[in-house]
């Protein structure tokens, strides 16, 4: 599932139906559960590629300071001797590491976005409270 998946959820999910707020209070709980499920998922895939970022980068700077076995590594041989100090900067700019950080920075904005949507579902029963003393009011109950 990806983010886009998740905010067309939530543009149906957030709709609260003015005429059976009954209903929309009804609701809340199964938004809550179905949300934080997908919050805790892609905490666990956040956790996930962090850890495989570390190993990448571990192996990456393994293969750039020439310490990597030599068949693990026949297909794509390193053709440069690099200095000690300027192997973490050959390792910042490797491909393989940019797309694992991208991952990473998506699993980001997805766990801040599921992060607000479960703020704006602990509000939905003091929207509905609102609604229902709106009504009162301007029905002179």
């Amino acid at each position: 599932m990806d983010i886009d998946k998740i905010n067309e959820m939530w543009k149906v999910d957030s709709v609260i139906d003015d005429i059976l707020l009954d209903t929309a209070s009804q609701k809340i709980p199964q938004l809550h559960q179905k949300y934080l499920q997908l919050l805790t998922n892609f905490r666990l895939l956040h956790k996930k590629g962090r850890q495989e970022l570390e190993r990448a980068r571990f192996l990456k700077w393994m293969y750039y300071s020439g310490k990597a076995d030599p068949k693990v590594y026949e297909e794509k041989p390193f053709p440069y001797k690099v200095m000690k100090s300027d192997v973490q900067n050959w390792v910042n700019v490797d491909e393989d590491i940019h797309k694992i950080e991208m991952k990473l920075e998506i699993y980001d904005t997805t766990l801040r976005t599921l992060e607000e949507i479960l703020k704006q579902i602990h509000q939905m029963s003091y929207n509905i409270k609102n609604m229902i003393q709106w009504r009162s009011f301007t029905g002179g109950v």
